[in-house]
Order: C-alpha cells, then structure tokens, then sequence
C-alpha cells in the first residue's frame, strides 16, 4: 500500500465523513488526521484492496466514537431504548429528495457559508446516535444497511433515529428559518448584516438563549411532508469542504516521522 496514493485518493472523502460525522470543522481535522495514522499503522490488517473505503470510514468512525466516549457523550442505548427504536422504526416518513421547481431553494453564494453553518449546527443538537444516523444517511448518503452494520444496531433501530433526527429538525426549521418558510423571522441575509455589524448588536444578540439540544415532542411538531423536502434538500446540497493545507501538510510530516521511527 502506497500513503501518497491513498492520502491523495481518499483525504477528503474522508474529511468530508469526519466533517458530516461532528458537523465541526476543527474535530474533523482530528478525526481525519486520526484516521490516516491509525490506517497506515495496521494498513497490514486491510484484508482487500478494494474495501479501503469501507475500512477508512469505520476506523473514522471509531475515531469519532472515541472521541464522544471521552467526552461523556451518551452513544450506548439501554434494552428499553432499543425495543422503543425497534417499535418506532415502523414509522419513518419516507419523502422524495426531489423537490418540485416551486419547491427548490436558490441560496446566493455571499450567504452559502452561514447557512450551511447553521444547518451543521443544527445536526449537533440531535443526540449522539441521531446525529450519527442522520449525518451517515442524509448528508453522506449511505444505506440505512450500511449504517445498522456500522453502528451494530437492527435496521428498524436505525429507521426510527433517522425518523427522529429528522423530525426534531423539520421542527425546528419549520419554525425559524425563512428559507423553508417565508414567513419565519430568521433570515441568512439577515443574518449576513449581523457579521458585519456583530460589535454594535453584541449585547443584545448575548441576551437571547441558546438552543442546546432539539426535540419535536416538546412543541407537539407533526410531519409536514413540504418542510421534510425543502430540509432534506438543504441538507443534500450542502458542497463538501477541504481541509486547510496546514492539515495536509501535518498529516504528511507525521507520516514521515512515523517512516523514520
């Protein structure tokens, strides 16, 4: 196995995953860099060349496991929590990521980085395993199989988080966000005035609470099947990102020393 090769081939898929996965550009940076070392250190375990992909995205993903473990993020779920998965997976409201021309959401470029920064925000509030199952089906765009193989759980576990992550943020941006519904108060080109003008509206913008997780049963939310396709198709289009070249340049030195120990 050849690192520049697979460096160059893979390095911002699985940046983009690790990105997807903690919806924080700095963590990904670490979870992918993580990656690569724990990689080329038992690159002699990859059993087939062609599931490199697959191998890269789980040792991510344990990466970014670990990371939560540490941090006392709940990601293990209780026997009772998983016949409540197990039950509620019959319910996932299936929708067309294809909206109607009326239905599509046109963003201008000047704004395109507070909205999708606000979308990945948003993905932070779910629960651990909300986050993991929304982030690996609907932002990256695995199976619902792949990801139940990934997490260890039963196919309709993951249907029923998939169902909850996006209901919880239907809800919420049924309701505050004026790019699913005209008429809500908050505004990305408001939002836009708000960076440039943020030093003489600190203060008042301090005083208002912060959201610190997201959950539909609270404000009785139904399914509206407009508001899941204008929120899937945000969440779908989002472009991928790369690293900084200071990433790729870490990665690479850390690798030579590794070469040369």
């Amino acid at each position: 196995m050849n690192f520049d090769k697979l460096f160059s081939k893979y390095s911002s898929y699985i940046y983009n995953y690790a990105l997807k996965l903690s919806c924080d550009p700095n963590i990904a940076e670490d979870i992918s860099q993580e990656t690569f070392l724990k990689a080329w250190k038992k690159r002699d375990q990859l059993k087939k060349q062609e599931s490199v992909k697959y191998w890269l995205r789980k040792i991510c993903l344990n990466s970014f496991l670990m990371k939560l473990r540490k941090e006392n993020g709940r990601i293990s779920l209780s026997y009772d929590e998983l016949e409540d998965l197990k039950r509620e997976g019959r319910v996932l409201q299936i929708s067309s990521l294809s909206p109607s021309p009326e239905d599509e959401i046109i963003v201008d470029e000047a704004i395109k980085e507070i909205q999708n920064g606000c979308f990945l925000a948003m993905v932070r509030r779910l629960t651990p395993n909300q986050r993991i199952t929304f982030s690996l089906i609907d932002m990256f765009g695995l199976s619902m199989d792949e990801v139940a193989e990934l997490l260890g759980l039963s196919k309709s576990a993951i249907k029923a988080l998939l169902h909850r992550a996006r209901m919880n943020l239907d809800d919420f941006f049924s309701r505050r966000c004026n790019l699913v519904k005209v008429d809500n108060p908050c505004s990305c080109i408001a939002w836009q005035g708000f960076v440039k003008h943020r030093n003489d509206i600190k203060n008042e913008t301090l005083k208002k609470k912060l959201i610190s997780s997201l959950d539909y049963t609270k404000t009785n939310y139904t399914f509206d099947p407009n508001i899941r396709k204008k929120v899937q198709y945000l969440y779908n289009n989002m472009p991928d990102k790369k690293p900084r070249q200071e990433w790729y340049d870490n990665v690479i030195r850390l690798i030579g020393e590794f070469y040369e120990s």
